[in-house]
C-alpha cells in the first residue's frame, strides 16, 4: 500500500534496523501501548496465558529489565517495582490483611503509615524493639506480617535477620526486610531467612538522585498479587526511571563500597569532636550491635552516620545545618554526594516529638549520608560547620 507524507511521519521508524551487534546498554522502550497482529493474541496476553506487554501500566520491557535484575539481586523469585519505596511500602502493607508487627524506629513514612492504617483502617499494629528478637516473638502471631529494617533509619540499629526469621517462623508470620541501608552490597535478607525484601530505588539502587522507586521482592504468588494491584493504583515505575536504575546499579558496589570506608573514617573523627556529643555508626567499637552488624553485613557498616550534638537543641542542629558549604542540607541518601537531614522537620516530622525523644532522635540528632567525595573534604566541612554550633 502506498502511503502519504502524513502516514509515514506518523507510522515510520516504529523499530530498529536489523543489524548484528548486541547494545552492551539495554535499550529504553518509552511506548505506552503495544501493537499485536491480531486481537486473539492481544487477548492471551491481557489474560496472562502468553508473556508479552499490552500498556505501560500492565508492564514495560523495560521496567521489567529491572525486576528481573533487583529478584536475582535479592535472591527470591520475583520483583515488582514502584513508582516510590512509599509506594512499594504501601502496597506491601495494605495486600496482607492481617497483624503487622512494625520496627518501632523506622522510616518516619513507614511508621506513619502503619499509624493510619491502625487509626483509620483498625489494623492491628505493633510496634516493636526491632533490635529484641524475643520483643518480635511476642508480638507476632499467625498470620502477621513483620517489617523491619536492616540498617534502621535514622538511628542505625541493626536487627538480627536470622533471629527475627526463625522467631517469625515458629508463629508461621512473615518477615519482610527494608534493605534500602544495606543494599544487596551489604545484606541479601533471604539468605539469612527473610521471605521479603523492601527497597527504595531512590537511594543507594539508584544512587545518583535523580530517580524515585520503590520495589518489593519475594515469592512468585506475592509478585502476582502485588503486580495485580500496581495495574489498580497505577503506582507501577516508568521505564525512563527503571532504565536509570539499571544504569545506576552497574556502579553500586564501587559507590557503596567507598561510601561505607568515608563513613567510618568520619564516624571515628567525630567520635572525638569536641562539638559532638555521641555517634551512632555501626562501624564503631561502642555501638549497641556492633559484632552483629561485623557478622552480618559482610564485613562493612553502611554509608550513614548519625550525630548527635554536644549542644542537644534545635538551634545548635540549624546552625550545623546552615554552615554547611559542601555537604547539601537534603532530606535523601545514597547518592554521589553528602548529604545531611534533620529528622524533627523532614523525616520524622509527623512522628510525636515526645515519641522521637524516646527513640533517641532527640533536637540535636541529625544523619549524614555520606556521598563519594573525598572524605577528608567532607570532614573538613563539618569541622568548619562544627564551629558554628
Amino acid at each position: 500500500m502506498t502511503r502519504r507524507v502524513g502516514t509515514k511521519v506518523v507510522r515510520g521508524g516504529r523499530s530498529l534496523p536489523p543489524g548484528a551487534g548486541t547494545p552492551v546498554v539495554p535499550p529504553l522502550v518509552q511506548s505506552v501501548a503495544f501493537d499485536y497482529a491480531s486481537l486473539a493474541e492481544q487477548d492471551a496476553v491481557f489474560a496472562g496465558e502468553q508473556h508479552g506487554y499490552v500498556y505501560g501500566r500492565y508492564g514495560t520491557p523495560t521496567t521489567a529489565a529491572l525486576e528481573v535484575l533487583l529478584a536475582e539481586l535479592d535472591e527470591l523469585p520475583r520483583a515488582t517495582c514502584f513508582a516510590s519505596g512509599m509506594a512499594a511500602v504501601h502496597a506491601l502493607l495494605t495486600a496482607h490483611r492481617g497483624p503487622l508487627v512494625i520496627q518501632e524506629d523506622c522510616y518516619g513514612g513507614t511508621r506513619a503509615l502503619a499509624e493510619r492504617l491502625r487509626a483509620e483502617d483498625g489494623r492491628d499494629v505493633r510496634f516493636v524493639d526491632a533490635t529484641d528478637a524475643s520483643a518480635v516473638a511476642g508480638a507476632v502471631t499467625g498470620g502477621s506480617l513483620v517489617l523491619v529494617e536492616a540498617i534502621s533509619n535514622p538511628l542505625l540499629r541493626v536487627v538480627d535477620v536470622a533471629a527475627i526469621a526463625a522467631a517469625a517462623r515458629t508463629s508461621g508470620a512473615t518477615v519482610a526486610v527494608d534493605a534500602t541501608f544495606a543494599t544487596p552490597v551489604l545484606l541479601r535478607p533471604a539468605s539469612r531467612g527473610a521471605d521479603i525484601v523492601v527497597h527504595s530505588l531512590t537511594k543507594y539502587l539508584n544512587g545518583h538522585g535523580d530517580v524515585m522507586g520503590g520495589a518489593v521482592s519475594g515469592s512468585q504468588e506475592l509478585g502476582l498479587q502485588l503486580a495485580d494491584r500496581v495495574q489498580l493504583d497505577g503506582a507501577y515505575l516508568p521505564p525512563h526511571e527503571a532504565w536509570l536504575c539499571v544504569r545506576g546499579l552497574r556502579t553500586l558496589e564501587l559507590r557503596v563500597r567507598r561510601q561505607c570506608e568515608s563513613a567510618l573514617l568520619i564516624a571515628r573523627h567525630l567520635a572525638s569532636h569536641p562539638k559532638v556529643g555521641s555517634v551512632r555508626y555501626p562501624g564503631l567499637l561502642d555501638h549497641p550491635q556492633h559484632e552483629l552488624a561485623t557478622r552480618q553485613l559482610d564485613g562493612l557498616y553502611g554509608g550513614v552516620v548519625g550525630v548527635t550534638l554536644s549542644r542537644d537543641e534545635r538551634a545548635a542542629a540549624i546552625r550545623f545545618l546552615d554552615a554547611l558549604e559542601l555537604a547539601a542540607s537534603a532530606t535523601t541518601i545514597g547518592d554521589l554526594f553528602t548529604e545531611v537531614l534533620y529528622p524533627p522537620v523532614s523525616s520524622h516530622r509527623r512522628l510525636d516529638p515526645a515519641e522521637r525523644a524516646r527513640l533517641g532522635m532527640t533536637e540535636g540528632f541529625v544523619r549524614i549520608s555520606v556521598g563519594i567525595e573525598d572524605p577528608a573534604d567532607i570532614i573538613a566541612d563539618l569541622d568548619a560547620a562544627l564551629e558554628r554550633v
